[in-house]
């Protein structure tokens, strides 16, 4: 994730967090104590309980984020490259629906899944 806003860093201002909440009290809370908070727990748990697993495993748990990264980043794209040019070809062909604001939103493609 951390990577994923370094490499795409344009794509990061359009993330729901970042445009539905804006850059208040909760985002920079969040960001500074409860996201190294969790992420800290988890090796802080492992450090004092360890856990053997086979590669098998390991290798099945690296392809679940794998998939789960990747179902991330082609939504974020998608969602992306629509709010920037709705007629770009690789996303002229997903379906819309208009809200009572005016906007559209996709109902097709990774965000017609959800």
């Amino acid at each position: 994730y951390i990577l994923d806003g370094l490499l795409i860093e344009a794509g990061v201002l359009t993330m729901m967090d970042i445009v539905t909440d804006g850059f208040g009290f909760m985002l920079c809370f969040g960001d500074l104590a409860w996201v190294p908070f969790l992420y800290t727990l988890k090796t802080r748990f492992l450090y004092y309980w360890p856990q053997y697993h086979g590669i098998p495993y390991l290798v099945f748990c690296s392809v679940v984020m794998l998939i789960g990264y990747l179902v991330f980043r082609g939504a974020n794209t998608e969602k992306d490259r629509f709010r920037k040019d709705p007629r770009d070809p690789r996303v002229a062909h997903l379906k819309t629906l208009k809200t009572s604001a005016g906007k559209s939103l996709l109902i097709s493609g990774y965000w017609g899944i959800s």
